[in-house]
């Protein structure tokens, strides 16, 4: 279903991680080439390893992240790892839509949800198409994905350090 401004979703979109200082003309136009994707609480969007088939944003509702137990492969992991849970703005599908690999993760909703789906395709002509609305984007992304690197450094950090280090000179 195609998205439209009177679904009220535009300050969703505005706000969101992806399009966030894009101006109103240019989400406009991406707007209208995105679809409007109702799923159910527990309903997968993306399986692990799969060929991502473009840009997910939380429009309404949750969406959780996760590793599987069973991968693509059929290899067994000790339990069903949940990566992150998204909200409203929030976007998935992202990894594999830049890099052209298969999905590292899985996505399903963890309550009924709404959300604004961008094809391949579509991302690809509207971020190749107009390279000053392609720089915004991502941009965008970029400083989403190293946010979650430094996260994760972080808690690196926290799981590598020992107490009993102490700074040379230190008491």
């Amino acid at each position: 279903m195609r998205l439209t401004d009177k679904s009220g979703y535009r300050q969703v979109l505005e706000g969101s991680v992806v399009f966030k200082s894009l101006p109103q003309g240019d989400l406009d136009q991406v707007i209208a080439s995105g679809l409007l994707v109702e799923v159910k609480a527990e309903e997968t969007v993306l399986s692990e390893q799969m060929r991502g088939p473009g840009l997910y944003v939380v429009l309404e509702g949750l969406v959780e992240v996760y590793l599987p137990e069973v991968t693509a492969t059929g290899a067994r992991r000790p339990i069903s790892v949940r990566l992150n849970t998204l909200g409203p703005g929030r976007c998935f599908g992202e990894y594999s839509l830049l890099d052209d690999h298969a999905t590292s993760a899985a996505a399903r909703a963890s309550t009924a949800a709404k959300l604004f789906f961008l094809s391949r395709e579509e991302f690809k002509r509207i971020t190749e198409g107009d390279p000053r609305v392609g720089m915004v984007i991502y941009r965008n992304l970029l400083r989403l994905l190293v946010g979650r690197l430094r996260a994760k450094d972080e808690d690196l950090d926290l799981f590598m350090f020992d107490p009993g280090d102490r700074a040379p000179g230190g008491a």
